[in-house]
């Protein structure tokens, strides 16, 4: 399994470098994400060998098994899942990011979760940039207003914003559009630096536009 997970490992390596080259960036600069929701702990282990650093998950009781067993890596844990708040203590608690923030009540319960354990969680804005009725996330004009909110809690770290573009429509207008958008976060909260955007099949358009944060989960784990 090592031989063949460090073969996918370096190939997208390899497209994240290119990909960065032709913007002129650093492939550092870009954060992979390797999304190891319904992966073993020992697939994880061994993309944490390879050197991976950072693992996405998508369910808060999935997430909550994995960091008991894996406590003593050095893993950070990202939750890009749909956030319910029946499940705001387990995840403030479990990841040290959330990319999902999208409704003033959860973040609020999230906020005091992680006050009740002492600790700050960097969070994403979560927009539903495609406009689909079946993705989570605000509306882009709803960004501003809820940074703003989101800055007022002394326990969530505003970062960025995260998006999930629609395959089916302009993936690229919908690219441009997400990074407009993040530049005019950037312009009141200089702090939100990180736009997560890209997947398995678009990570490369998503660096091309803008994104320096890629969730990649089939490309190098294989198919679930």
């Amino acid at each position: 399994m090592q031989k063949e997970l460090r073969s996918r490992i370096d190939s997208i390596q390899l497209r994240i470098d290119e990909a960065s080259k032709k913007i002129l960036k650093e492939s550092n600069e870009i954060s992979l994400i390797a999304v190891s929701k319904r992966k073993s702990i020992e697939h994880i282990q061994h993309a944490y060998e390879i050197g991976i650093r950072n693992f996405g998950e998508n369910y808060a009781q999935e997430l909550e098994e994995k960091v008991k067993q894996l406590s003593y890596k050095e893993i950070v844990w990202h939750f890009i899942g749909p956030l319910q708040s029946n499940k705001a203590k387990s995840i403030a608690t479990n990841a040290d990011w959330i990319h999902s923030l999208d409704r003033e009540k959860i973040v609020n319960k999230i906020n005091s979760e992680c006050g009740n354990v002492n600790k700050k969680i960097n969070g994403c804005i979560q927009i539903n940039i495609s406009g689909e009725t079946s993705k989570s996330g605000l509306k882009p004009e709803e960004l501003l207003d809820f940074a703003d909110h989101i800055k007022l809690l002394e326990n969530i770290n505003l970062k960025g914003i995260m998006v999930l573009p629609s395959l089916t429509g302009d993936v690229e207008e919908q690219m441009i559009n997400s990074k407009k958008l993040h530049n005019k976060l950037i312009e009141s909260h200089p702090e939100a630096t990180y736009l997560s955007m890209g997947t398995t099949n678009d990570f490369e358009s998503a660096i091309k536009f803008g994104s320096n944060m890629v969730r990649i989960g089939e490309l190098i784990f294989g198919k679930r």
